[in-house]
């Protein structure tokens, strides 16, 4: 996780791709870093359902009510966009739910 306004960075390494390791490295971020108004997901299935190029972004329904307790704005990444993730972090080591997470203010 960075945040895009100064570029601090939460970084951590699970030994799973679930859903219950991408919210928790969220909050763990959230403590040490503070909570963004905006965090910015790649396409990854543990928050973004379905995002066709053209269309908004179907947002899996669990991690909007995350999103929502903690009072941030999911955002996905625009379909085919690379330089929309070129400030992405790994969240884990393998890429958390296969994917990258970023934090943007």
């Amino acid at each position: 996780m960075v945040l895009a306004y100064s570029r601090k960075m939460y970084v951590e390494f699970t030994l799973s791709q679930t859903m219950e390791q991408f919210l928790a490295a969220h909050v763990n971020g959230f403590h040490a870093l503070g909570v963004p108004r905006k965090v910015m997901v790649d396409n990854l299935s543990c928050a973004v359902i379905q995002h066709r190029r053209g269309e908004a972004a179907q947002f899996n329904p669990r991690y909007l009510d995350f999103a929502r307790h903690y009072g941030f704005e999911p955002v996905a990444c625009a379909v085919a966009k690379g330089n929309e993730k070129e400030c992405a972090a790994y969240c884990t080591s393998c890429g958390m739910c296969g994917e990258t997470s970023l934090a943007g203010g």
